[in-house]
């Protein structure tokens, strides 16, 4: 079962038509999944109501000889975007994070725009990371 917050974000995706599918961790956390650009945006939704929303993309692989490149490029996103940050994991992939803490009035609305907002900035920034893992 989803907790508050994540079913108001899926009664938003369902009103809009959009292709989703959500759960629950082993945490107990509720897990929505949003494919976009052959690329899966994961939202967690933590807490009593759920009003914790945390955002991954995994955005690409890293070959170990660009790692420097690709980390030194995450540096300079994170100088330039305030909403979302770049790091490379220890599985050597560019993940793209956003934290937020929901209020229950506006919860679907805002974890929506979050989840636009970081796709939105994956558009933009994809060329500047592309260039830095195969210049």
């Amino acid at each position: 079962m989803l907790n508050t917050c994540a079913e108001l974000l899926v009664q938003n995706l369902k009103s809009k038509n959009l292709n989703f599918e959500c759960g629950t961790d082993k945490d107990g956390d509720s897990v929505v999944e949003f494919p976009y650009q052959g690329k899966v945006a994961k939202m967690f939704f933590s807490g009593d109501q759920g009003q914790y929303l945390s955002i991954y993309l995994v955005f690409e692989r890293v070959p170990e000889e660009k790692l420097s490149d690709v980390i030194f490029t995450c540096n300079e996103l994170n100088a330039r975007y305030k909403w979302i940050t770049f790091y490379v994991d220890r599985d050597n992939d560019v993940v793209f994070h956003d934290d937020a803490i929901l209020s229950m009035e506006n919860a679907s609305d805002e974890a929506f725009e979050l989840l636009i907002r970081i796709l939105k900035i994956g558009e933009d920034v994809k060329p500047v990371i592309m260039k830095a893992i195969y210049a």
